[in-house]
């Protein structure tokens, strides 16, 4: 069974700096190049996160393809 708990958002009083946002990117699409480096294969992986989550593993399949190209489809190339 899986726990689902409510989530609360609290509005922040100021936005973001465009700058913090683009960075949270990089470090995301590094996180994933990280990953994809292991011994661990993209099936392991899937499991893994299918088991403590509970989410559909197609769904996961779909977030992991998109966080690689994350950073290709949000910034423009310095």
């Amino acid at each position: 069974m899986v726990r689902k708990s409510a989530v609360k958002i609290v509005p922040d009083d100021e936005p973001l700096p465009v700058e913090v946002i683009e960075q949270a990117i990089v470090d995301i699409a590094d996180g994933m190049k990280k990953l994809n480096s292991t011994r661990l294969t993209r099936k392991a992986i899937v499991t893994l996160l299918h088991a403590s989550s509970g989410v559909n593993k197609g769904t996961i399949e779909i977030v992991l393809n998109n966080l690689e190209l994350i950073e290709h489809t949000w910034l423009k190339k310095k």
